[in-house]
């Protein structure tokens, strides 16, 4: 990771001092993409795994035959029931006085007839 944060910061310093001497080959100004300079395919990226030192032995505060996966397929979720808590949210004050007389937010919920719109498709040109 380290290697490739060098390259890539590498690129962009010789890049940004092309474009103050005046020199653009392989930089498009209007976009500022690299053409040539860099191949992403020749790019290899590795993966480094650290080890994390605590300082203490984390299976000293487990039971005796721990096993994190143990269990791991054994829920129903089926015969769990789900309780919705009604939070009721405070504004600072009353949004009845902000709304007009006879207000119902649920008039004409179901009058819309969908059959009756016609969906259109927006054909974009792409440049690639």
């Amino acid at each position: 990771m380290v290697k490739l944060a060098f390259i890539l910061s590498s690129l962009f310093t010789l890049n940004t001092m092309d474009i103050v001497n005046g020199s653009t080959d392989g930089i498009n100004m209007s976009t500022c993409e690299i053409s040539h300079y860099l191949d992403i395919s020749s790019i290899e990226v590795y993966e480094i795994e650290e080890e994390v030192e605590l300082g203490f032995n984390t299976k000293d505060y487990l039971p005796k035959n721990f096993n994190p996966l143990k269990g791991k397929g054994d829920l129903d979720w089926n015969t769990i029931d789900i309780c919705e808590v009604e939070e009721d949210v405070d504004l600072g004050f009353d949004t009845k006085g902000y709304l007009p007389k006879n207000f119902n937010p649920l008039k004409g919920k179901g009058d819309l007839d969908w059959s009756l719109i016609e969906l259109f498709e927006i054909e974009e040109d792409v440049e690639i």
